[in-house]
């Protein structure tokens, strides 16, 4: 049987996902993180209220709807993540809470056979030699769940995006100057660097990154597998 899967990028406070969910009712729902922090001021009610409509619809179709973790929403209960742009100050620590108490529901990667999700995307020289993850494993549950050594590069933020020099990002932080090398072998479908729609690129090691944080557009990613 065909399995439709609908990847929505970065939702930053927006309600537009609804309306691609109504519409896909059977499909996979992959929800790319940053589910807060929008680029302009909304209403804190609605911006609250969609967060937890979000959560709830997780919890009311717990199979067929993934929540990816971004780096706008690790900021707010992550030790290992320092505060970023739009901090939401006033709603902090209800937000924390919400996460704390909802954390089974939410992920780092989602896979399937050789398509990967995650909020940022996945270089391959950082996965295997800052990450040191092992290419012919399960990437999504090396990813899910790192080792102690892993885990500072996990959240690793590269040069491009105020990092170190000579860093690149992780899955959270991975700037699209910086995943011109993606994970060989693997297709990835990611948010965090903005589009004006969703924007394939191909390369030489059977690999693929697909960009698709164009949901303040209205636009969104869809799969057939």
């Amino acid at each position: 049987m065909c399995n439709r899967i609908i990847a929505i990028g970065d939702i930053h406070g927006s309600a537009k996902w609804k309306d691609i969910v109504d519409e896909n009712k059977n499909a996979t729902i992959v929800f790319l993180g940053d589910y807060l922090d929008p680029y302009h001021i909304n209403d804190y009610d609605e911006l609250w209220n969609n967060f937890v409509d979000i959560i709830r619809f997780k919890q009311d179709n717990i199979d067929r709807v993934v929540l990816l973790l971004g780096n706008h929403d690790l900021h707010y209960f992550c030790d290992d993540m320092s505060i970023g742009t739009r901090y939401n100050f006033l709603l902090a620590e209800r937000i924390r809470r919400m996460f704390l108490d909802n954390r089974e529901l939410f992920q780092y990667a989602y896979q399937v056979k050789n398509i990967i999700f995650t909020h940022a995307g996945i270089s391959h020289p950082w996965f295997v030699n800052d990450f040191k993850g092992d290419i012919h494993g399960d990437i999504a549950a090396q990813l899910n769940a790192p080792d102690d050594r892993q885990v500072q590069a996990l959240f690793q933020v590269g040069a491009v995006r105020g990092g170190d020099a000579g860093l690149m990002g992780g899955i959270f932080w991975a700037d699209r100057s910086e995943l011109n090398d993606p994970l060989h072998g693997f297709v990835q479908v990611v948010g965090h660097n903005r589009v004006d729609d969703v924007i394939e690129l191909a390369y030489a090691d059977h690999n693929k990154i697909i960009f698709c944080d164009c949901l303040w557009n209205g636009k969104f990613f869809k799969i057939s597998i």
